[in-house]
């Protein structure tokens, strides 16, 4: 999957990230954003968006240590493939994560493809 593909998946169904609303924490290196990807991706494979000109889909291993290197060049989008958990690195180095309510969830799911909001 290229950068390009990547951008537009996460322009499409990344959610508002509402950062005043969000719990921030330090990460000074890729342990610590594997822990989040842990917590709240759950997922072997992650999409990892730094800029719309550089992304990847990585195993969350090596996500970590991607979004680990490239801390202060944008703000980074983590997300599963299913845009069920996601993970925000921001400029400064600081990080939250967070899941989609269960609830939602199956609403999600529960609609046909020709209802599902973009």
């Amino acid at each position: 999957m290229n950068p390009r593909r990547i951008h537009e998946l996460m322009r499409q169904k990344f959610p508002p990230i509402e950062h005043a609303c969000r719990e921030w924490a330090v990460v000074d290196d890729s342990a610590h954003i594997e822990a989040l990807m842990t917590e709240y991706v759950c997922a072997l494979e992650v999409l990892v968006e730094v800029h719309r000109k550089l992304g990847a889909l990585l195993p969350i291993e090596e996500a970590a240590r991607f979004a680990a290197a490239h801390i202060g060049e944008g703000e980074i989008r983590i997300a599963d493939r299913g845009f069920n958990g996601f993970v925000v690195v921001a400029r400064n180095g600081v990080a939250t994560g967070w899941r989609l309510p269960d609830d939602l969830l199956l609403q999600r799911t529960a609609l046909p493809p020709a209802q599902r909001e973009p």
